[in-house]
């Protein structure tokens, strides 16, 4: 069989004006897994990222690390179907339906950004909202074109390689969520609880064959750990 390391992408840049940049912590994140990776002797037939910048400049510091090393790994493909969805356009966008709903939503709404629950309150309102179709908004991504789109893409890259291949993949979050779907079965509600659990920089394993994807290992983060620094595992 075939193996697929899933990578998410380092800390974003969370309540700035342009969250598609690594933070500091980030990079850091990054540069860890990279030499973890090498650690586990593993190199890879191809490699993988989404469009967005935190996606493919934390493809870019593990290569770096490999060529600091003296290793070397192909070169990076890029395929928008591992694009994670907009979460911030889905949450404004429903936001005024929400609030007509619940108004009492509006206090938590003035405090999402500096308060954690209150984010997650809207955050996790707005998801369930958006996997149930249940809104009248023509302008934002569907759920289910977003995982038909991710699976295309995981389809489209186990046909390329085939068989005994080891293949690197950058992306985030909510793709990863809905490959871990096609290969669970999960319902889409079980599938938007597994996002939140995904770390930064965390490491997922997938084997595949022409019949099926199966998950391996999930959300690995025991080498950030090691580092003895708490505020190196994030979720956002």
């Amino acid at each position: 069989m075939s193996e697929i390391y899933f990578v998410r992408h380092g800390q974003a840049s969370f309540g700035k004006d342009n969250y598609d940049v690594l933070s500091e912590r980030g990079i850091k994140q990054s540069n860890v897994l990279g030499e973890y990776l090498i650690k586990l002797q593993l190199s890879f037939d191809t490699l993988y990222s989404g469009e967005m910048k935190r996606q493919r400049d934390t493809a870019s510091h593990i290569i770096s690390v490999y060529k600091e090393k003296g290793l070397s790994l192909p070169d990076l493909q890029i395929f928008s179907e591992f694009n994670e969805y907009n979460f911030q356009a889905v949450m404004l966008s429903l936001l005024p339906e929400m609030i007509k709903d619940d108004p009492s939503l509006n206090e938590d709404i003035s405090n999402m950004i500096e308060d954690k629950k209150s984010f997650q309150k809207i955050f996790q309102r707005a998801m369930f909202r958006w996997i149930s179709g249940n809104y009248d908004k023509p302008d934002i991504l569907k759920w289910d074109v977003f995982k038909q789109r991710v699976n295309s893409g995981i389809t489209r890259v186990m046909d390329e390689n085939g068989s005994k291949k080891k293949i690197l993949i950058f992306s985030s979050g909510g793709t990863l969520s809905a490959i871990m779907q096609m290969a669970l079965g999960l319902s889409d509600e079980e599938t938007t609880r597994i996002c939140w659990q995904i770390c930064n920089a965390s490491l997922t394993k997938f084997l595949y064959n022409s019949q099926r994807i199966i998950l391996s290992s999930f959300n690995v983060t025991s080498y950030l750990e090691l580092e003895n620094q708490i505020d190196l595992i994030t979720y956002r």
